[in-house]
């Protein structure tokens, strides 16, 4: 067992606290190297059975936030998935696969992103069921939740006898990293994560609590994360693939996000969710709070990954309502790379943006929240995230 950077009873006391994180080396998205990290890396964990009994009905969720192709390193990669799925098979578990993008989804829009990310093939070779998140949607409470008591979710979440979900190691321009806490808002259907992201506004700390509640109300069984190939850069769609090759595992979605930013060399409390996980009591606050298996973090650890461009602190109310404009960042289409598809407009909570059909969509500065999500889903990436110089200063 590695334990990084904390020795002694105390460090192990509070590593106690947290369910360990198992780590395993993989360099490619061959099947077979893909299946053996996996067994190598659920192994200390107690094996997928130890998550799938006989009959069980299993949530397999991935991160499919767009219709990209694996190669962009944007989804989760079909040979993660079909890894997993497999293994829950072997324990006897029927896999669904299903996940909720953001905005308005349809179920020949679901399909068409099924195809482009590789989840058909693997659904159609494994024999696996799959769900539409946006079909039918349903209540869970999250009664000791800081900014909501309740959220409503996908249905298909709410009736598995288990849920795995397997995020993929991605920065992230308004929560600096995309990872095991931040899929769960995958599971809340397209167009109703829009009033999430109209009331946490352009507080990045109550996004993270947010993501925390929801966290709490439907904790996976497992997390299973993709980091073989992650995203560095303009994330979580328009930043560049980079090799990291490993694969991570554990029942602890804020024990893995901690461990993965220590990977990639992120410090992990600049993470909004990492860093209110450590303040609510609910993840690990230093590198000696972790139970790591496999090898240690600092033999795996990737030099020079490049981060999400610096995102701006959460600024008092009058610093926004006088001077927000001047220091806040802003998104900002770029009519080179625009093709007038409406995307943004459609998927902004606040409908700041306006697109009238074969024009370059407008947006508008005072009503838009900074949630981000026009750049996030833009399918051209044609949505920069521009920062004032006024910050270097």
């Amino acid at each position: 067992m590695d334990v990084p950077d904390g020795t002694g009873y105390a460090a192990c006391m509070r590593a106690s606290m947290f369910d360990p994180v198992s780590l395993a080396r993989c360099r490619s998205y061959d099947p077979d190297e893909v299946g053996s990290a996996l067994s190598a890396v659920l192994a200390p964990l107690g094996g997928m059975a130890a998550f799938v009994e006989p009959g069980m009905r299993v949530l397999v969720k991935p991160n499919l936030l767009s219709a990209r192709p694996p190669e962009r390193a944007v989804t989760t990669h079909p040979a993660v998935v079909r890894a997993v799925v497999e293994a829950v098979q072997a324990c006897g578990g029927v896999p669904v696969i299903g996940d909720s993008p953001g905005g308005q989804n349809t179920p020949s829009s679901y399909d068409a992103l099924l195809r482009t990310t590789g989840m058909m093939g693997v659904i159609e070779e494994t024999g696996c069921e799959y769900v539409y998140f946006d079909d039918e949607s349903v209540a869970v409470p999250s009664p000791d939740g800081l900014v909501f008591r309740g959220f409503t979710i996908a249905r298909a979440v709410a009736d598995a006898d288990a849920v795995i979900c397997l995020p993929k190691l991605k920065t992230h321009q308004l929560t600096a990293y995309s990872g095991a806490v931040k899929i769960l808002y995958g599971c809340i259907p397209g167009i109703t994560k829009a009033a999430y992201h109209l009331h946490a506004g352009q507080d990045r700390e109550v996004f993270a609590d947010l993501l925390l509640d929801l966290h709490a109300a439907i904790p996976p069984s497992l997390s299973v994360m993709d980091a073989v190939v992650g995203m560095e850069g303009k994330g979580p769609q328009s930043g560049n693939p980079r090799q990291i090759g490993l694969i991570a595992a554990s029942a602890s979605c804020t024990a893995l996000d901690y461990a993965a930013a220590l990977a990639v060399g992120l410090d992990p409390l600049s993470v909004p969710t990492i860093a209110r996980a450590a303040a609510r009591g609910e993840g690990p606050a230093a590198p000696g709070d972790l139970r790591v298996h496999g090898p240690p973090i600092a033999e795996v650890r990737v030099a020079d990954f490049v981060p999400a461009p610096a995102s701006p602190p959460s600024l008092p109310s009058f610093v926004t309502q006088f001077g927000g404009r001047l220091v806040a960042a802003r998104p900002l289409v770029d009519a080179g790379r625009c093709t007038a598809c409406g995307t943004c407009a459609a998927v902004c909570p606040p409908h700041a943006i306006t697109f009238v059909p074969g024009e370059i969509p407008q947006i508008d500065e005072e009503a838009c929240i900074r949630c981000f999500c026009c750049q996030e889903l833009c399918p051209q990436g044609a949505v920069e995230i521009v920062r004032p110089s006024v910050r270097e200063y």
